[in-house]
């Protein structure tokens, strides 16, 4: 997968990588067959080739011998393309004003292209430069002037309107839409203020301490959606011809649809616009900046090794020098085709030609090297150059290239020991002050391979998970997302008593529960057989009164979605692999009490409502992994399945059901049985109804529900008839009823 960084890199010779390459088969494997849990790892000796190590090392003095004579070079090559930019796009595209440095960003010191103030549209066009200007300014990345200083992300904290400023923008972008003053530099400027706003919010979701409890109208969901089509509405516009970019605008339009994750939707937008019959766009999205961007993603999508080279031979015949965009995407796309040595060879020469400023290149194709490149060995040498800073640049070690590697070890070698010692080192490297997002996104990786390693010898998983809580409190205070995580994919050994340990860990190192561990305990609850209802309606209680504690005024989607897999998801399961269930006639159900008398504790579950989904690349991004942490997505990835909107789904539940199972109260006894966790289930339901968000969510909790769930299906016909007073409601202060 492709994600965007900018840090550290580093170099090595073609010679270099044929040697390392032909090392790695043999290594690869056994490299780290000595490292012992829970000791940290012997440094990266034994794992990248001496030679590679010299070429490192020459290679970083060349980097610095170069700079003086580079800088000068590359500042006389700007004046010149500077000047075949503006010949090339000058005059004539949307109002003459096409001034190519202004578009992304790049000129942020100059001025606007001007405009006539008895223009008709002066206002608009006054109001509509001021707030992308200053906005896109205040959201820059601030340019190192230390290359050993990292550098902020961009921070919408910076300006207050940065966000007003986004929607007042996009008003005037559709006031001024069949004007000649909205020019390619013009709506360049929006393309990437809206990418800019994707990484704000991102980086705010990725960088709290806390992850607040989000239900389905979260702010940064509603804001990523907003962003999102947007950029859908220009890239609409930009094929049809009605608006035009430069070069900046769309190589930041094809980079913000990539970190939507919006691959297929990239490469469409991409191949519409070559194809298309506007020559001066088919030439822009060839332009190096934008192929650069687009080369992996083609890869990834379908397009031969040999056709990325022949674009990238395209590309680069454009212009009369080495391009480090260009250069960036093809190192990326050979790296997934396993073309090792070419990308090596076009990392030595992205060396050769870098100066200070553009370590930006280097770092993001270091970084690459760590979590793409299929060649353990190469990759072992890359991480172990940037945890030991031993590169001229300052290399942030991103969260995902690290998690990307694991997978790559694990996918190769299925060796665990080698997996716990990079999860150690990278551990130690981002230190007791790490951001949570960061700890918690490495962490989610290593326990998906642990619980992997492990599933099916829980005796020894238990006692090394032990021994991995004690080295990690030694490295950072634990906190509850590591809890979370480890308690959602524990159940994959479906021991009550495991679950009890790791839940009574919460208390043992004086970690407050949020809302997330309350949904956790409940909903872990169906991992395992040997619970009572009694102890699955006190965890419903427990979690209504978190819920009611921190200001919910209705009960969230992803409350409702955890008492679900206590229960309807935990008697499906079992029905579909044809497991006898522990069953109950309705009668008995009804007479039964279900007092909440609390039990012993039972178990746990995922902070990110979906333990299953960390094996998909799509869900390894950092913004996404946040936002599914906070419940936002629960409403979609709950009832997607479902088909059909809960709304839209017929009121009588009852077409599927056997009929036989529905008798008469004067019939119960002789009614077949019913499992008791489906009718405790409806009962809930039906008590807790009035504090649902509005009559759709109850819909979806019956009737949607039963559309994917069978075993609903036969019974929910009696929601109508439950009695469910022997159902306690606590004492509540937020929680209100509303009219569903």
């Amino acid at each position: 997968m492709f994600r965007i960084a900018q840090q550290p890199a580093a170099r090595a010779a073609g010679r270099a990588a044929k040697q390392a390459g032909a090392q790695a088969q043999t290594q690869g494997r056994n490299a780290h067959q000595h490292v012992q849990l829970p000791s940290p790892a012997n440094g990266y000796a034994q794992m990248a080739p001496q030679q590679m190590n010299q070429q490192f090392s020459q290679q970083g003095e060349m980097i610095n011998a170069n700079n003086h004579q580079q800088n000068h070079n590359q500042h006389q090559q700007q004046r010149n393309n500077n000047h075949n930019n503006n010949h090339h796009n000058g005059q004539g595209h949307r109002g003459g004003n096409n001034n190519n440095n202004n578009g992304g960003g790049r000129g942020r010191g100059r001025r606007p292209p001007a405009i006539a103030p008895d223009s008709p549209w002066y206002p608009q066009v006054a109001a509509f430069e001021e707030c992308v200007s200053q906005t896109l300014y205040m959201s820059q990345t601030p340019r190192r002037k230390n290359i050993k200083h990292r550098s902020e992300h961009p921070n919408s904290n910076a300006n207050p309107l940065f966000w007003d400023s986004i929607g007042r923008a996009m008003g005037l972008y559709h006031d001024l839409l069949a004007t000649p003053e909205l020019n390619s530099d013009r709506v360049s400027k929006l393309v990437h203020l809206l990418h800019n706003g994707l990484r704000a919010n991102r980086n705010q979701l990725t960088r709290m301490n806390k992850k607040p409890d989000y239900d389905s109208q979260s702010f940064h969901k509603e804001m990523t959606n907003y962003l999102c089509k947007s950029l859908r509405e220009i890239a609409d516009d930009v094929l049809s011809g009605k608006v035009e970019l430069n070069e900046y605008g769309a190589m930041h339009l094809i980079t913000a649809f990539k970190e939507l994750l919006l691959f297929e939707e990239a490469v469409q937008i991409w191949k519409s616009a070559i194809n298309g019959t506007n020559a001066y766009t088919a030439n822009i999205f060839l332009n190096p900046r934008v192929v650069g961007v687009i080369l992996p993603i083609l890869y990834d999508n379908g397009v031969s090794y040999p056709e990325i080279q022949q674009l990238y031979e395209k590309s680069s015949s454009m212009i009369n020098y080495f391009h480090p965009n260009l250069s960036v995407g093809m190192i990326r796309a050979s790296l997934s085709a396993n073309e090792n040595e070419m990308a090596l060879q076009l990392f030595q020469k992205l060396c050769q030609e870098s100066t200070e400023m553009k370590y930006g290149y280097l770092i993001e194709t270091h970084l690459s090297f760590i979590g793409e490149c299929k060649d353990l060995n190469v990759a072992q040498t890359f991480f172990d150059k940037a945890l030991n800073d031993e590169m001229p640049y300052k290399i942030d070690l991103q969260v995902s290239y690290v998690k990307s590697f694991l997978r790559n070890i694990w996918t190769q070698t299925r060796d665990f020991n080698h997996i716990y010692q990079i999860w150690y080192k990278s551990s130690l490297h981002y230190g007791r002050n790490v951001n949570h997002g960061i700890s918690s996104s490495l962490n989610d990786t290593f326990f998906d391979i642990f619980f992997e390693n492990f599933a099916h010898a829980k005796d020894q998983g238990f006692l090394t998970l032990q021994n991995i809580i004690g080295t990690y409190k030694n490295i950072k205070n634990i906190d509850e997302p590591f809890f979370n995580i480890i308690l959602a994919k524990c159940t994959i050994w479906h021991d009550r008593n495991i679950l009890e340990y790791i839940d009574n860990s919460y208390e043992l190192f004086h970690i407050p529960k949020t809302i997330v561990a309350y949904r956790i305990l409940l909903k872990s609850m169906g991992s395992v057989d040997n619970t009572t209802n009694d102890e699955i309606l006190q965890r419903w209680i427990d979690l209504i009164k978190k819920s009611d504690e921190i200001g919910q005024k209705f009960i969230a989607n992803a409350d409702w979605a955890a008492l679900r897999d206590a229960t309807v998801t935990w008697t499906q399961s079992h029905r579909d692999n044809g497991v006898p269930l522990t069953q109950q006639s309705l009668a008995e159900s009804r007479a039964s009490s279900v007092a909440p008398t609390r039990a012993a504790t039972p178990s746990p579950k995922n902070s990110m409502e979906q333990s299953n989904v960390s094996d998909m690349d799509f869900y390894s991004h950092p913004a996404f992994q946040a936002l599914n942490a906070s419940g936002a997505f629960d409403e979609y990835t709950n009832y997607n399945g479902a088909g059909t909107p809960a709304s839209t789904v017929a009121s009588s539940p009852g077409t599927h059901h056997d009929e036989s199972l529905l008798r008469s109260l004067s019939q119960e006894r002789e009614a077949p049985a019913v499992d008791s966790r489906m009718i405790l289930y409806l009962k809930i339901v039906k008590r807790y109804s009035p504090y649902c968000r509005d009559s759709r969510q109850l819909a979806r909790l019956t009737t949607g529900t039963a559309v994917k769930y069978s075993v609903l299906q036969e019974v929910l016909n009696q929601f109508q008839s439950l009695d469910v007073k022997n159902i306690t409601v606590p004492k509540l202060n937020n929680l209100k009823p509303s009219c569903a």
